[in-house]
C-alpha cells in the first residue's frame, strides 16, 4: 500500500503578481543537496562535478538540510528571498556573519517545541561553527555550478519568456501546475508534495517563481516571507532539449509533447485506449499525464459504461487556440 502523500497549500487570489527571478544561489544549494542526497535526478556528471569540489568534512556541513522527510529550516539558514537576486558570495558573507545564538533563537521558532530533530542537535551544540563550515562548503558548489550556471543562462532567459507569454495569455495556472510533478493548481490553490504540509494564504504578495539546474522533482519553496513567497523549481529543458521548450510560445512549452498530444486529442471526447495508440505509451503513462491536464483544468473526465474518456474543458479550448501547436513538436 502506497504511504498517503501529503501537501503544502498555498491560496492565490483571481489576480496576482507573478515574477521571475534568476537566483544562482537557489541552484547552488539545490545541487549541492542534490548532490549529497543522492535522489533528486540531477545529471550524472554534475553532481560527480560537485562532490569532487567537497571535503568529508565541508560535505557534513550539508547533512541537516538532506534529511529524509524534512523540510523545515531555520530562518536564518534560509536563502534571502531571490526576488532581490543576490549574488551567491553575498549570501554566503550573510551567513558567516549570523551571530550563534541567532540560529539557535531561530531553531527554537522552528521546532517549538523544544525537542530538536538528531540532525540539528550538533548544530545547535557548535552553532557559529557549523554556519562557518556551511558558509565554506556552499562557496566551493558554486565554484562547481558557476559554469553550469553561465552555460544555461539563455535557457534561463527563455523561461522568463515562457511565464510573461503564459501570463499575458491567462496560462500561469498551467504553469503553476506543472512546477513539479506531484503539483496541481485548482479553484486558485497550488498544492506542492511536502512532508511537512502546511496551508498558507499569498495576500497582496508577489509570488516569484525561480528556475533552477536540478533534478526534476527538487522544490525550494518559502511562503513565509513578508517580501514575496517564492518557489524554485527545476528548468526542465535541461534535461531534455527535444520537449520543445526551445520555441517558448508553443503549446508544448506550456505543457510539454506528450501532454500537448494529448490535450489537442481531446478537441473531441476520446478513449483512454485510443490515446494510448495515438502516442504509443503505456496506459499507466497515459492515466498521469492525462491526470495532469485534469488537475491542471485544461481537460475533464467522463465515464461512459466501461470507458473513461477525456474531453478539453473551455480552459483547455482556450489554450489550445491560444498556443497553436507546431505537428513537429507534437508526441511521439
Amino acid at each position: 500500500m502506497k504511504p498517503v502523500q501529503t501537501v503544502t497549500e498555498l491560496s492565490i487570489g483571481q489576480v496576482f503578481d507573478v515574477r521571475v527571478a534568476l537566483d544562482p544561489y537557489a541552484s547552488t544549494l539545490a545541487l549541492g543537496l542534490d548532490a549529497l542526497s543522492h535522489h533528486r535526478g540531477a545529471p550524472a556528471h554534475w553532481k560527480r562535478r560537485i562532490l569532487g569540489s567537497l571535503t568529508a568534512r565541508k560535505a557534513l556541513a550539508m547533512h541537516p538540510l538532506t534529511v529524509e522527510g524534512q523540510s523545515v529550516v531555520p530562518g536564518s539558514v534560509k536563502p534571502l528571498n531571490p526576488i532581490s537576486e543576490t549574488p551567491v558570495r553575498d549570501q554566503v558573507e550573510r551567513l558567516r556573519a549570523i551571530p550563534g545564538e541567532q540560529l539557535l533563537e531561530d531553531l527554537e521558532m522552528a521546532f517549538p517545541s523544544g525537542v530538536l530533530p538528531a540532525h540539528w542537535r550538533q548544530v545547535a551544540d557548535r552553532p557559529e561553527d557549523w554556519l562557518h563550515r556551511y558558509a565554506d562548503t556552499m562557496v566551493d558548489v558554486w565554484e562547481a555550478v558557476e559554469p553550469l550556471w553561465k552555460h544555461a543562462l539563455p535557457l534561463l532567459e527563455r523561461e522568463i519568456e515562457r511565464i510573461g507569454i503564459a501570463s499575458v495569455r491567462n496560462g500561469l495556472g498551467t504553469v503553476l501546475a506543472g512546477l513539479h510533478p506531484a503539483a496541481s493548481f485548482e479553484d486558485n490553490v497550488l498544492r506542492i508534495p511536502d512532508p511537512e504540509p502546511a496551508r498558507f494564504d499569498l495576500g497582496d504578495r508577489p509570488l516569484v517563481l525561480v528556475p533552477m539546474l536540478v533534478g526534476e522533482d527538487a522544490l525550494i519553496c518559502d511562503f513565509d516571507d513578508p517580501a514575496g513567497a517564492w518557489i524554485a523549481y527545476p528548468l526542465h529543458v535541461v534535461h531534455d532539449r527535444a520537449r520543445g521548450l526551445e520555441e517558448p510560445g508553443s503549446l508544448v512549452a506550456l505543457v510539454g509533447p506528450v501532454r500537448a498530444t494529448l490535450l489537442c486529442a481531446a478537441a473531441l471526447p476520446v478513449t483512454m485506449g485510443e490515446l494510448a495508440k495515438l502516442t504509443q505509451l503505456a496506459p499507466s503513462a497515459v492515466t498521469h499525464h492525462c491526470e495532469r491536464l485534469v488537475a491542471s483544468g485544461l481537460v475533464h473526465r467522463e465515464r461512459q459504461g466501461r470507458e473513461i474518456r477525456i474531453h478539453q474543458t473551455e480552459r483547455g479550448r482556450k489554450i489550445v487556440e491560444l498556443f497553436p501547436p507546431d505537428p513537429r513538436t507534437l508526441a511521439p
